[in-house]
């Protein structure tokens, strides 16, 4: 894991976004596709030629997505652990807030009190690799 950027960094720590409290995590896409935020965990997902970063837990029953494969119909992520599909449609609506310039994604974590450190990681997403047999 590498740490986000330090605290005090015009580009990371805590940040007021509409009367909330958000992280603020930034990374270079060619490097990282996975951010750490106390025991949640965010995924680079691509779908349909865009990047959108997403809560690395199924709504079923919180299995993690980023090891999940997508259908062959390349729409949906099947959850490794009891099979659940979920929608590719259903993880872009509920993706973190972000904005990217090239490769650098600014994303915004929700829940975010400034006690837990932010990390991020480069591990291999399952869940990106397309049209594989169920």
């Amino acid at each position: 894991r590498v740490p986000a950027r330090p605290p005090g960094d015009d580009a990371s720590g805590m940040e007021p976004l509409h009367g909330r409290n958000m992280t603020v995590a930034v990374l270079d896409a060619r490097e990282h596709n996975t951010v750490f935020l106390g025991d949640d965990r965010y995924f680079v997902l691509e779908d349909e030629g865009r990047l959108f970063l997403v809560h690395d837990k199924c709504p079923h029953r919180g299995g993690p997505l980023s090891l999940g494969r997508r259908t062959p119909d390349d729409k949906r992520v099947v959850c490794p652990w009891h099979g659940s599909r979920i929608t590719c449609a259903y993880l872009r609506k509920t993706s973190v807030p972000m904005v990217r310039r090239g490769t650098e994604i600014t994303a915004y974590l929700p829940n975010g009190n400034g006690a837990h450190p932010v990390f991020l990681a480069n591990r291999r997403i399952l869940a990106n690799y397309q049209g594989v047999e169920q």
